[in-house]
């Protein structure tokens, strides 16, 4: 059960080098230094969205650390077929909410997982940038592809840091297969 749902998780987020910190280095000063670190470029961010969903088994995903990467009106808009064909636009608590209700942490089928950028573009002007992120997702660990597609970041620069305003994402199931200009040395 727990791997069809899997594959049909759309926005899953390449290991940062902060969220490898051990736990007792991530106090409020680690915090914000972790901020400091996720929020400090287009490419940072968008790293640090996908550490803030990969998780191993039996571990819950980041999501103290993907809510401070959101501004507060914030919009996640998955494709039609991970949403049973109807089109949603979500709130960052309502994609929680989502994925918490597909996954069954702990339990005897829960093999973790990631999702990680194989190939950005990133174009910024100003104050504002679009990463067009293309990314695959496993299973912790594994080698096994559950899933491609690309997620489109939109970005604001604001408050001396980088916020995600939205991410609207397709996969290879539906929309066919990616582009190879958005591959690795495309």
């Amino acid at each position: 059960m727990l791997g069809r749902h899997a594959r049909r998780l759309a926005l899953c987020l390449t290991l940062g080098t902060v969220a490898a910190m051990p736990l007792a280095a991530q106090s409020a000063s680690g915090t914000a230094h972790q901020d400091s670190v996720d929020t400090s470029s287009p490419e940072a961010i968008v790293l640090a969205a996908y550490a803030a969903i990969a998780r191993r088994p039996g571990e819950h995903y980041d999501w103290r650390r993907f809510r401070r990467l959101f501004l507060p009106n914030a919009r996640l808009i998955p494709n039609p077929e991970q949403r049973g064909g109807a089109f949603s636009v979500l709130s960052p608590e309502e994609f929680i909410a989502w994925i918490d209700g597909v996954t069954n942490v702990g339990g005897p089928n829960d093999l973790g997982f990631t999702e990680a950028a194989v190939h950005n573009l990133v174009e910024r002007f100003g104050d504002v940038a679009h990463v067009f992120s293309t990314y695959e997702k496993h299973y912790w660990g594994g080698a096994t592809l559950l899933g491609r597609g690309i997620n489109s970041f939109q970005l604001v620069w604001s408050e001396g840091r980088w916020w995600i305003v939205g991410i609207v994402w397709d996969e290879e199931v539906g929309a066919g297969p990616v582009p190879g200009k958005y591959r690795p040395g495309g």
